[in-house]
């Protein structure tokens, strides 16, 4: 059995970094492949795609040299359609001692406002199915708070990141813009109707991985951000099928540049824990465990 690493922090891979040799491609100085093509068992079977990456310590929040984890797309496996992905490579995450997770990704929006080609940090989250692949070890194990979903320290540090690098034709939204993204968990796109439902709902942009990270980012105990950009506008959902939303059109230049922030915002996250996220995850206390 492959050994899981110890590390504090995590970079989750998805469609934001598709269609490159990640980290290679991007060419950032700092970072090395160190190991990579790597399986790791969980309880619910194997999680495939994991890397292991070194960053160099003149590129570091603190000066010292890091070894991070990551997975490709979201650890989604390529040959069938299995949402407990999340479970599995957050159960990964967790053995490894991992208290920082970035994830990249793209989205659509649900927002007039927010364009195609534009970053968005989200504020929270909307999802219905929050407890679907939970990490927990049993009902009455642990509670875990829903406030502050997505890590405000390691937002900043990510808003930063983008404001440094980001095409000025777009714009980047940061945490306190209040963003709430939704989930559906896909791979269909959503229809027209469901576009407004979840619109009507309070989701300013969707897509298939930051809410049921989040969820398991708290259930681990671990700090959570969503590096993501969107490709999408709202009008696509709506258009003909002719005219309809290609992920190329509006991909291909990006990668790279949305590769390079998620890559010197996990060199740069802070290794405190004043974001208090950590806090927001609770033994539930033995008298309540025992009262059955």
């Amino acid at each position: 059995m492959e050994k899981i690493p110890a590390t504090s922090f995590a970079l989750v891979s998805g469609s934001a970094s598709w269609g490159i040799r990640f980290p290679e491609d991007v060419e950032e100085p700092g970072f090395r492949v160190a190991r990579r093509d790597i399986v790791f068992d969980t309880p619910w079977g194997p999680s495939h795609g994991w890397k292991l990456i070194d960053i160099d310590g003149s590129v570091t929040a603190d000066g010292q040299p890091r070894r991070i984890l990551n997975v490709f797309a979201h650890g989604w496996p390529p040959d069938r359609i299995d949402h407990e992905a999340h479970r599995r490579v957050a159960w990964v995450l967790q053995e490894a001692g991992v208290a920082k997770i970035v994830a990249s990704s793209t989205a659509g929006s649900l927002n007039r406002a927010i364009l195609a080609g534009d970053f968005v940090i989200a504020g929270d989250i909307l999802e219905l199915h929050q407890t679907t692949h939970s990490t927990l070890p049993g009902r009455l194990s642990f509670e875990c708070g829903a406030r502050q979903m997505l890590c405000p320290q390691l937002a900043a540090v990510l808003q930063r990141t983008a404001e440094e690098i980001w095409p000025a034709r777009a714009r980047v939204y940061g945490h306190r813009a209040g963003l709430v993204a939704g989930h559906s968990w896909g791979p269909r796109y959503q229809t027209a109707a469901e576009a407004r439902a979840y619109q009507s709902l309070g989701a300013d942009f969707i897509n298939h991985s930051i809410a049921p990270e989040a969820t398991a980012a708290r259930e681990i105990g671990a700090c959570f951000v969503n590096s993501t950009h969107i490709v999408a506008a709202f009008s696509d959902y709506f258009a003909p099928p002719d005219e309809s939303f290609r992920l190329e059109q509006v991909h291909g230049d990006l990668v790279r540049i949305a590769s390079r922030i998620s890559l010197k915002a996990i060199a740069r996250a802070p290794a405190s824990d004043e974001c208090g996220c950590r806090r927001l995850r609770n033994p539930w206390p033995a008298a309540i465990r025992a009262s059955s």
